[in-house]
Order: structure tokens, then C-alpha cells, then sequence
């Protein structure tokens, strides 16, 4: 089997070399009937990473991609796999907190018939407060709502088939809900424990506001991971029932003022009438934001916002 290891970057200057020489170790343990190519995707850091990936190309078969400007990790990950030339990927995180020694035991677990192998964390190096527990409440809520089996899905490491990926997964912010837009029914996982460490260098991104961040990618999740499904249409349902109830009640109240002499302020229909029209704007509008987004992920890969150095 061959494998892709994708790894974003933003900000990481002074864990790139460290990353890679341990990469590259594990590798060596590996290579005998397997081949790898290492793809780095620099997400418009504004310290030396680029700088420092330029350097270690020289002495490295490494694949480099440069975002012009910071798009997301979702967005690297995404040109990553676009990039990718063989059908098993692996994701790593470029802060160092993932160990690479892990993959050993995870690519012979894939190797036995999985289709994903998905890493958890045991003993987190980090602070309470500001990451392990948002992570715990996140994981909470992903777990109640989707259903997904997965212990950890905030952490990165992981080895699947690049099969499973389609438009329908990588859509949106997909990297902290990739494995819950899986379809678990149809596919063999495995979990694996891995070895967490602490941030010797950089700035974590992450904080309580991930939990609402997860929370909306859930919401949005459920009602549209499958762009086919009857609650797209349920929006537009739902839009057309109050445009045609507050044009009943419009009709209603002007029966009532020209037949009944009532005037307009002695009935609740104003304010109903109101609420009904702004409610199908709301509703028609969300419709047009949805499709927008779906418009604009099926461009993804059309962007010319980065650049490939091979």
C-alpha cells in the first residue's frame, strides 16, 4: 500500500524540521514495500514556515503548497487531498503535539482491513480549561447529535482511504467533523490511542470557541450533509407556508376592516402578518446563502489561491 501524508501549516517555523526528520524516521521503518510522498501545505503563514519548507526541499522529496493568502486548515487539508497522488491518505497536525511514531501501529492496523483508523487522545498535554475541556464538551456534542462512534474527533491523526472523501465530505469547515460525515453502517474503523505532546513552539488557534463553532458545523450538518435530502426542501417548505398564511391573514384583516369595520389595530393581524412576511425572508434567504456555499465549495479546487512546488 502507498500513503499520501498531508500536513497544514500556519505559523509553524519552528516545528518544521523537528516534524519532518520524524517523519522521515518513521518512514525509513516503513518503506520497504510501501511508498509515501510528503505533502506540506503552508496556509499564508506570516513567519519563515514557506521560508523554512524551501529549505528542507532541497534535502527532502517533499511536495509544497503555498496559500497566497490564510484560507483554513480545512481549506489546506482539502488541496492536499486534491494534490494527492496515492489512494490512502494520512493526516498529521504541524504542531508537533502528534507523535509520527504512532503511525507504525496505526498503518498496520489499516493494512488488516480497515477503511479508516482514527486516533484518541488518552493523556492530553495541554491546559484544562482553554483545550481539553472545550474538546470534551465538543466531542459531547458531536457524539449526542451525529451518533458517530468516534472518542476523539479533534484529533488529527489519522490513516484512511482516499475513496471515502467525496464532495458530500468535504464540504465547508470539514476538518474538526470529518469522521461524523461518515457513513459508519457502510465502513470498517478502528480507534487507536495515541501519543499527545505538549507544544514546545507556536500559538494554539483554539479555545472555548470551538465548542460554538462545532456546534453550528452539527447543526448545519444535520439538517444538510446530504445535499439531496428533503430538509433542504423543508427550509423552502417552511418559507413558502408562512409567505401563504400571511397572505391569508393580509386578505383576512382587509375582509375584516372593509365588511366588518374592524379596524386594523383592534386585531393581532399587523404584527402576524409581519412576522409571516419577515419569516419567508428569512427563510427564502437561507435557502439562497445555502446553495451559495454549496456553489462555492464545488469551486474549490478551481481557486487559483495557492501555488504547487514539487
Amino acid at each position: 500500500m502507498n500513503y499520501s501524508i498531508i500536513i497544514p501549516l500556519f505559523n509553524e517555523e519552528k516545528n518544521v524540521e523537528t516534524l519532518l526528520n520524524e517523519i522521515q524516521i518513521v518512514i525509513n521503518k516503513l518503506k520497504d514495500d510501501r511508498e509515501f510522498e510528503l505533502i506540506f501545505i503552508d496556509d499564508g503563514s506570516t513567519d519563515s514556515t514557506f521560508k523554512e519548507l524551501l529549505n528542507l526541499k532541497i534535502n527532502h522529496q517533499i511536495k509544497i503548497l503555498k496559500h497566497k493568502i490564510n484560507l483554513s486548515q480545512s481549506t489546506a487539508i482539502y488541496h492536499g487531498i486534491k494534490n494527492s497522488k496515492f489512494e490512502n491518505l494520512i493526516f498529521l497536525d504541524g504542531d508537533c503535539q502528534n507523535d509520527p511514531n504512532d503511525l507504525i501501529e496505526m498503518i498496520g492496523k489499516f493494512e488488516n482491513g480497515f477503511d479508516i483508523v482514527h486516533g484518541y487522545r488518552n493523556e492530553r498535554k495541554d491546559k484544562f480549561f482553554t483545550k481539553i475541556l472545550p474538546s470534551k464538551l465538543a466531542n459531547f456534542l458531536v457524539r449526542f447529535i451525529t451518533g458517530s462512534p468516534i472518542k476523539d474527533h479533534g484529533c488529527s491523526i489519522k490513516v484512511l482511504k482516499k475513496e471515502l472523501l467525496d464532495d458530500e465530505i468535504l464540504w465547508g469547515d470539514f476538518h474538526r467533523l470529518l469522521a461524523a460525515r461518515l457513513n459508519f453502517k457502510n465502513i470498517k474503523y478502528a480507534q487507536m490511542s495515541t501519543n499527545h505532546r505538549k507544544r514546545n513552539s507556536g500559538q494554539s488557534n483554539y479555545g472555548f470557541y470551538r465548542v460554538f463553532k462545532v456546534f453550528v458545523d452539527l447543526i448545519y450538518l444535520k439538517l444538510f450533509q446530504n445535499k439531496k435530502n428533503n430538509n433542504f426542501y423543508f427550509i423552502g417548505f417552511l418559507g413558502f407556508c408562512s409567505l401563504l398564511i400571511g397572505s391569508f391573514s393580509l386578505l383576512y384583516m382587509i375582509y375584516l376592516k372593509v365588511f366588518k369595520n374592524i379596524s386594523f389595530i383592534e386585531t393581532p393581524l399587523p404584527i402576524l402578518v409581519v412576522s409571516l412576511y419577515l419569516s419567508s425572508l428569512i427563510f427564502f434567504s437561507l435557502l439562497f446563502i445555502i446553495q451559495l456555499i454549496f456553489e462555492i465549495s464545488k469551486k474549490n479546487d478551481k481557486n487559483i489561491l495557492y501555488e504547487v512546488i514539487e
